[in-house]
């Protein structure tokens, strides 16, 4: 699976692009929650998961080593590897 990472410290300024279609379901799709490690960001991926999962998803949890800086290059491979659609946390 290929994709593009965009660090949020990038200043380089790119053209405006169309949304990405939306699946019309999650049954049967791969989703990563990924949690960036702010408190209590576990806790909601906890109640998406039990939701996700009873819906018929396929869910890969993947935490973030702090949240203060970009994601390493591991943990954007995995996430890569792994998702139809990744879900982020942001908590306090």
């Amino acid at each position: 699976m290929s994709g593009d990472y965009v660090s949020p410290f990038d200043d380089a300024v790119r053209p405006r692009r169309d949304l990405a279609r939306r699946a019309a379901s999650l049954r049967g799709r791969r989703l990563v929650l990924l949690d960036i490690n702010k408190n209590r960001g576990d806790e909601l991926l906890d109640r998406l998961e039990a939701r996700f999962v009873a819906s018929g998803s396929s869910v890969h949890r993947i935490t973030k080593e702090i949240f203060s800086k970009p994601a390493s290059a591991e943990v954007i491979d995995e996430t890569l590897r792994w998702a139809d659609a990744v879900v982020e946390a942001l908590a306090d």
